[in-house]
């Protein structure tokens, strides 16, 4: 069974690599992205210790805040997992998510400055090791990083790069299941689950159009972003 899956998956990726436009397009998208993360640590620290603003959230008023963080990590890494193990047959497919997913972290970085939000009261910690490890660069909680939801973001992914009905239909509910514990946990507002439904979509909507462009094209288009999220990481040292 395992060859089954690892023969395809090997032939598949080296075609792909034979052509040029595919290699040049993924290696800038990941590059992008690694160069990115690498600053994550910092803008986080900053935007951790700067002044912000409460929101009134009605849904958060009116129910309980409860630790759910079991539930969380199992739905969105086991779902996350199963997604990519699906994906990484179609090198094609593998390339689109990369573009949606470099593109939305930069909408992500963006918004996160622009809308400074002081996290919801009763908020119950969400101690994720992964993200703390490798995207926060500590096991201090972030909390300020909130509009828009990362973990809903992923989940709306999970749910377009799917095929299968029944898979859709699962992911689907599981993306609706997350955000309620989301807001359960007290980790996000009402807005932050929504706007992640928004830009996720737009983010893959971008994606879609320049995936199969010349790759002089869909590159520059890319470095456009990473000059984006440069200029959002500068603007965040800035921060008193």
């Amino acid at each position: 069974m395992l060859k089954s899956y690892t023969l395809p998956l090997f032939e598949r990726w080296r075609d792909a690599f034979y052509t040029l436009g595919y290699a040049i397009k993924l290696f800038i998208t990941v590059a992008i992205f690694v160069l990115g993360a690498l600053q994550f640590p910092a803008y986080f620290k900053n935007i951790q210790k700067r002044q912000s603003v409460g929101v009134n959230d009605f849904v958060l008023n009116n129910i309980p805040s409860i630790d759910v963080s079991t539930a969380i990590f199992t739905i969105i890494y086991g779902l996350l997992i199963y997604m990519i193990l699906r994906i990484l047959k179609y090198p094609d497919l593998f390339l689109l998510f990369s573009l949606t997913f470099v593109i939305e972290t930069v909408f992500r970085m963006t918004t996160i400055y622009l809308f400074p939000l002081n996290p919801p009261v009763n908020l119950v910690i969400l101690h994720d090791t992964f993200a703390e490890l490798l995207i926060y660069g500590n096991t201090e909680p972030i909390t300020k990083d909130l509009f828009f939801s990362g973990h809903t973001a992923t989940m709306v992914m999970i749910w377009l790069f799917v095929h299968r009905p029944i898979e859709k239909i699962i992911a689907g509910i599981a993306t609706f299941i997350l955000a309620f514990l989301l807001l359960i946990q007290h980790v996000h507002y009402t807005v932050d689950v929504l706007g992640a439904l928004i830009f996720t979509y737009l983010s893959y909507l971008i994606a879609q159009r320049i995936v199969n462009l010349k790759w002089t094209l869909t590159v520059s288009i890319m470095l456009g972003f990473y000059v984006v999220l440069q200029t959002v990481f500068y603007l965040g040292t800035k921060i008193v």
